[in-house]
């Protein structure tokens, strides 16, 4: 098995993590990047634009998250970026979480700890009280993720997030791109694993279409939905939009 290198964006301190950025930005830039694992040179990029505030994502990593993991990151084929995006109460302390959780080895642990208790952390009236008490949970040293979780930029990352994003066209998510290729909407790991399977066959064109309506309920304006019609006429198989 090849050794996987996780890779926390860059947006903390030096004293919270000692992470490696994955691209080259100007220093005061901020990368919307929440978190990155896999070999750079993998044959699949993949990119998963989440909030940990949403019931399809939730759905979504419940089916698939370990799957993408084990099969396809593990095994050198893919390359993950994920971005968090802060479409809801809460999502701003969940990625923070999630990111200082990384910093100390523990990303996908406070990952699936957030979307399994979602219902409860997403509702109590001190987020952040119940986010440290999650991470004294996992055995991570508290004071470190306190004052983590405190940094203003998380709020940086996450309004980069929300710019990458409208430029991409994503006004819904789970949001997923392939090798550059958008593919929205909250799908079953069985299509996604489909998908992927394809890529890397080397034959994408046989990647099955996604099997959703466009999710005008988060398009904010018609230039928006006209963008994301234009993107869905991309995908191969799928019926052109009018």
């Amino acid at each position: 098995m090849r050794r996987v290198v996780p890779i926390v964006a860059a947006l903390l301190v030096t004293a919270f993590a000692a992470c490696t950025g994955t691209e080259s930005r100007p220093a005061d830039t901020p990368s919307p990047v929440a978190y990155v694992q896999g070999e750079t040179t993998a044959p699949i990029q993949f990119t998963y634009y989440d909030d940990l505030v949403c019931d399809d994502c939730r759905q979504f990593s419940t089916a698939g998250a370990e799957q993408l993991r084990l099969k396809w990151v593990e095994t050198g084929k893919l390359r993950l970026t994920v971005i968090d995006l802060a479409w809801h109460r809460g999502s701003v302390a969940g990625s923070a979480a999630a990111v200082c959780a990384a910093a100390q080895g523990k990303f996908w642990d406070m990952h699936e700890l957030l979307f399994a208790r979602q219902d409860q952390w997403k509702r109590d009236p001190d987020i952040p009280s119940t986010l440290r008490r999650y991470a004294a949970e996992m055995g991570l040293d508290t004071t470190i993720f306190a004052a983590c979780a405190a940094s203003h930029s998380h709020q940086q990352r996450l309004d980069a997030a929300e710019d990458d994003a409208r430029m991409k066209g994503v006004r819904g998510t789970p949001a997923f791109f392939v090798n550059g290729k958008a593919y929205f909407g909250a799908q079953d790991w069985d299509w996604m694993n489909a998908v992927l399977t394809a890529y890397a066959e080397g034959t994408p064109e046989k990647a099955p279409p996604p099997p959703i309506k466009i999710p005008t309920k988060k398009v904010v304006d018609s230039v928006a939905l006209l963008h994301l019609q234009d993107s869905l006429k991309q995908v191969p198989g799928r019926p052109k939009t009018p």
